[in-house]
């Protein structure tokens, strides 16, 4: 099994939310840095992963993540139902809510490692 993409997350007591610090995609699944994708849905993944380890926080499975560029803010607000959130240090935060995260868990499910890379 190759490893597609990782993600970093911090529980967020205080917000009730898993917060992405980070995420990427394997380099063949990089649009952005190498115009092409080997494989659709790796980010999606990322999120119901952060979603999942959000609901098992007891946090209901509430996301806040920054994203890079206007670009990427937009796809998330439309396919993922992000909502933008007032800007602290980045214009593109925003949230996942616990009704759009349980949909994200139902389309992209995956498979947990605790591989070590």
């Amino acid at each position: 099994m190759d490893i597609q993409g990782m993600v970093a997350i911090q529980y967020d007591r205080e917000a009730q939310a898993v917060y992405v610090l980070w995420g990427c995609t394997a380099p063949e699944n990089n649009v952005w840095e190498y115009g092409e994708k080997k494989f659709a849905g790796v980010g999606g993944h990322l999120f119901a992963i952060a979603s999942d380890l959000s609901v098992k926080a007891g946090y209901d499975g509430f996301v806040v993540a920054e994203a890079m560029d206007q670009e990427l803010f937009d796809y998330y607000m439309s396919e993922f139902g992000a909502l933008p959130l007032p800007p602290v240090n980045n214009p593109y935060r925003f949230m996942i809510s616990d009704v759009m995260a349980s949909k994200i868990r139902e389309v992209y499910d995956y498979e947990w490692t605790d591989e070590e890379v």
